[in-house]
């Protein structure tokens, strides 16, 4: 009896060693990033299985580890295979836009986050980050339209009404763009763009 019992002890120690040892991997992955220590932090979760339960989250986590370090194609590459994978993830592509943002590949950027609100229509992140595309397409129109949808839908957020007063007075309308800088203020007091914005216009 006393040995079957040593047995059965050993069988389950023998099967939930790959769990911890797992969950290892995670932790030393999580502990090297707070470290700054990206590229070790990426080599942590090498162990964990390509096609196993968390083959899905390595790969998010390998493009945002190389977003990070500032590897931005290998991030990118890290997101799209992540979206090959699973068409319906919304992290994936909005993994994606943030080292295209920051190359400055604004049409790309925008497809993406275009493709994320498919999925999740009035995304917040999903139209932040379109607005931050349009922005740099200098489509303003297209910005400004963006940004009315993120006031509308999120009208307590002074981000939104950031990108809606850059809009508007990217377009020249620059009484809008007041109104919308004062009521960023009034979310966000002392904001440094808006004051700065409405201190020009008293200036004028």
């Amino acid at each position: 009896m006393i040995k079957i019992l040593k047995t059965a002890i050993a069988m389950l120690a023998l099967s939930s060693f790959p769990v911890l040892a797992g969950e290892e991997a995670w932790q030393d992955s999580y502990r090297l990033e707070k470290a700054g220590q990206y590229q070790d932090a990426i080599s942590a979760i090498a162990p964990v299985p390509a096609n196993g339960v968390d083959a899905e989250l390595k790969t998010l986590r390998r493009g945002w580890l190389y977003y990070l370090m500032g590897s931005y194609n290998e991030s990118i590459r890290e997101y799209r295979y992540a979206v090959e994978r699973n068409g319906n993830s919304i992290d994936a592509l909005l993994g994606e836009t943030l080292p295209l943002l920051a190359q400055k590949r604004w049409r790309e950027a925008e497809q993406a986050s275009r493709d994320a609100l498919k999925l999740s229509p009035n995304n917040y992140t999903a139209l932040v980050r379109l607005a931050a595309s349009l922005e740099g397409e200098r489509d303003w129109e297209a910005m400004e339209k963006t940004a009315a949808s993120l006031v509308n839908h999120y009208p307590s957020d002074a981000t939104a009404y950031v990108y809606l007063a850059r809009a508007y007075a990217w377009e020249g309308k620059n009484t809008k763009a007041a109104s919308a800088y004062r009521s960023v203020l009034v979310r966000y007091p002392g904001e440094a763009e808006a004051s700065s914005f409405l201190a020009g216009m008293r200036g004028k």
